[in-house]
């Protein structure tokens, strides 16, 4: 969860959850936010990895890439670091979701959200093709 969550985001956000934690066998369990991971994916007593849950209003063919802010990625690279388990991001867009690891390929470039006062700042644009898609159904 971020600043910036809708209480519809966050909602989905947990509908998502529940749908990894059927499709994987295992139980998402909220991070704090200075985790900057939505959650850690446990089976039993083992931990098995991190996610970032995403949801977009627009389709997944609308871009060449999916943007993230940069210190998300620092964070998943410092907790992978740490931990030796993988962080994931999963990306529902509105004609499917996808997800990719976040050590995977990506450019680094400056942007800013347009629609609020957000100074520039720093992503990783992660290529769409990177993805992989179908992995979880949800609804």
């Amino acid at each position: 969860m971020t600043w910036y969550d809708t209480p519809d985001a966050i909602a989905r956000e947990k509908q998502l959850m529940a749908a990894i934690a059927e499709r994987y066998k295992c139980e998402c369990v909220d991070l704090p936010n200075k985790y900057i991971m939505d959650a850690l994916l446990m089976r039993g007593d083992k931990a098995l990895g991190f996610i970032e849950i995403k949801t977009r209003s627009f389709a997944s063919t609308e871009y060449p890439s999916m943007m993230v802010n940069l210190h998300k990625v620092i964070a998943a690279s410092n907790l992978t670091s740490a931990t030796g388990l993988k962080c994931k991001l999963l990306v529902e867009w509105t004609d499917r979701i996808g997800i990719i690891n976040f050590d995977a390929e990506h450019d680094v470039g400056i942007s800013r959200r347009t629609d609020r006062d957000d100074p520039v700042d720093l992503f990783a644009y992660y290529p769409i093709s990177g993805f992989t898609f179908g992995e979880v159904k949800c609804n």
